[in-house]
């Protein structure tokens, strides 16, 4: 055994991101996913998203990777009881379905630990089950919304969104996290639990300060765009071919950088003597760095930049990323043959372990694994996989 959920069953009931996104970081570690999708059309992003000329969506992919796909009905008595001997036969259920749906079905929480106490259900929804919000239907943009995040994040006039559905994604990552601490409790306890996890608390958590500024302090953070909070010049500035950041974060590096400039002069400014005092200065500062990059090349200004070990990084396209030397050292893009499309490159599950195996299997296509699932691990003979294909309950 050398990969770290080698053994564990996870039913999951998700789609679109925030549980997908969970469910393949689990079953990057061993777990065996099994997703249960509906007949015919399954997850959302089966046929959502970017598609290939031949109309296959590439965002299924990208986070389903990993998994079994059975399909079931669930409308069908028939296939409410083959999620519950499945319950009996698994450790986790993941599910990020409509709030209370589950609930409605027969599925919930309360039904399922009668069948299985050791049960462990994680459920990831916009607001969490236990405020006002618990019905509400919720996506990333009005989460980050809602949770402040867009209050901090964009242009002084305009609150942004991130270009990633970043409170999908946080909440995906807290779901596995709290997952394999139920796993690890279960171990010691032999106790199953519910496990709630809110995207807007999960867009919330990555604030930093702003709320202790907000009540300690009874100021509002503002919007700053590119610039780094409290420093200057900290910001992406525009050389000769191409987009650069530059984050002169500490006293040395401003003194080195205006050096590089020959501009000895700023340092005897009194307006620029320390950090906060740059910061209120930041427009003429960034303004004077921008003249000194705009007649050079991006290569070139790195370099100076580096040479003297000032924070510098261009500004990556995503060919530059999947080429970057760093990248291909740490094997950070792998790739899979995804049926359709060929080779489909994807991040490579994150942390590294010395000991720890992970993996990386191609995506499900919709209901493959009917019969492993239903037959092998069920006992459903191919005559009564058959009657249910008929009677659409698969």
């Amino acid at each position: 055994m050398d990969k770290a959920l080698e053994g564990i069953r996870v039913i999951e009931f998700s789609h679109v991101v925030s549980g997908p996104f969970c469910g393949m970081l689990l079953g990057d570690l061993g777990a065996e996913m099994i997703k249960i999708e509906n007949p015919g059309t399954g997850d959302y992003t089966r046929t959502a998203g970017a598609k290939t000329p031949e109309g296959i969506s590439l965002w299924y992919p990208a986070f389903n990777r990993n998994k079994k796909s059975i399909t079931l009905n669930l409308k069908e008595p028939k296939a409410k009881e083959i999620v519950r001997s499945l319950i009996a036969e698994s450790d986790v259920v993941l599910e990020n379905f409509r709030p209370g749906l589950l609930d409605e079905m027969g599925l919930g929480y309360e039904n399922l630990k009668e069948i299985n106490p050791r049960i462990i259900m994680a459920s990831i929804s916009g607001f969490g089950k236990t405020g006002p919000y618990e019905k509400k239907t919720a996506f990333d943009m009005t989460t980050a919304a809602m949770s402040g995040f867009m209050a901090v994040n964009g242009l002084p006039d305009l609150p942004m969104k991130t270009g990633p559905a970043i409170s999908d994604f946080l909440a995906g990552l807290y779901g596995a996290l709290a997952i394999v601490s139920a796993l690890r409790y279960r171990d010691h306890t032999g106790k199953g639990q519910f496990i709630d996890v809110s995207m807007m608390d999960s867009a919330m958590s990555i604030l930093e300060s702003a709320f202790a500024e907000l009540t300690v302090l009874k100021r509002e953070p503002k919007r700053i765009g590119n610039r780094r909070p409290n420093n200057s010049p900290s910001t992406v500035f525009k050389a000769g071919d191409d987009y650069i950041y530059i984050a002169a974060l500490f006293q040395t590096h401003w003194e080195k950088l205006c050096r590089l400039m020959q501009r000895e002069d700023l340092l005897a400014v009194a307006e620029y003597k320390t950090m906060q005092d740059r910061y209120k200065c930041a427009d003429e500062i960034e303004e004077i760095v921008a003249n000194w990059v705009k007649g050079q090349t991006a290569e070139e200004v790195l370099k100076k930049l580096e040479e003297e070990l000032i924070p510098c990084a261009r500004v990556n396209r995503l060919q530059t990323v999947l080429d970057d030397p760093n990248v291909k050292a740490r094997n950070s893009i792998v790739e899979f043959d995804y049926p359709g499309v060929g080779k489909y490159p994807v991040v490579a599950f994150t942390p590294r372990f010395s000991e720890i195996a992970t993996t990386v299997q191609r995506p499900p296509l919709l209901g493959e694994h009917n019969s492993e699932v239903l037959g092998e691990l069920l006992g459903y003979s191919v005559e009564e996989l058959k009657k249910l294909k008929s009677e659409k309950i698969i």
